[in-house]
């Protein structure tokens, strides 16, 4: 997996993510993102690992240019 820059992206507001060291949030906390084979990643917004496009949930698939991409609330 490509690790994410959080300098450079605005993660999708309805992307969640959990993984070992606790929750985490998506959207308008990108830098709390671990680049970590055991992160948990779903949308809000569908309730799954697939997003409203059927698309997969990720940090690197949840970004701008994809169709159901939302700005993140600031």
């Amino acid at each position: 997996m490509e690790k994410v820059n959080p300098v450079n992206i605005k993660l999708c507001r309805f992307l969640r993510a959990k993984n070992p060291y606790g929750s985490l949030e998506g959207g308008g906390n990108p830098w709390m993102l671990f680049d970590d084979a055991n992160t948990i990643c779903w949308c809000v917004k569908s309730i799954g690992g697939a997003g409203p496009d059927n698309g997969l949930v990720s940090p690197e698939n949840c970004q701008t240019g994809r169709r159901c991409y939302q700005v993140p609330k600031v």
